[in-house]
C-alpha cells in the first residue's frame, strides 16, 4: 500500500510468519520493504517485530505506510508454507526512536 498515515496509536499491519525445521520463526513485513524479524519462540515475535520496525525508521525521514488490505496481500512462491497474521506495531514509538 502507498500513502501517508498519521499515527498516534499502534497500527495493525499484516505480517507473514514462517518456520523451517531447523530455523527460528521468521517474519516478513510487506508494508516495510526490506524489514524482517526473527525469534526462536513464537511468543517473542511481537517484540522482535516492534524492534525491527524501530530499526527500519532509525535515522530515516520517511512516511509511515498505510497497512495493506487483506485482499491485497502479496502472493506467490515467497509466501507459501507460512501464515499471515495481523500484528500491532507502535509506529509512533518507532519514528521517535
Amino acid at each position: 500500500a502507498t500513502g501517508r498515515l498519521a499515527v498516534e496509536a499502534p497500527v495493525i499491519y499484516p505480517a507473514y510468519i514462517h518456520k523451517d525445521k531447523r530455523s527460528a520463526w521468521g517474519v516478513t513485513l510487506p508494508d516495510f520493504p526490506g524489514c524482517f524479524a526473527a525469534a526462536d519462540a513464537l511468543d517473542d515475535l511481537p517484540a522482535a517485530v516492534q524492534e525491527a520496525v524501530e530499526v527500519y525508521f532509525e535515522g530515516e525521514a520517511m512516511d509511515v505506510p498505510v497497512p495493506t488490505a487483506p485482499d491485497a496481500l502479496p502472493r506467490g512462491r515467497a509466501y507459501t508454507g507460512g501464515r499471515w497474521l495481523l500484528v500491532d506495531i507502535d509506529v509512533a514509538r518507532a519514528i521517535r526512536a
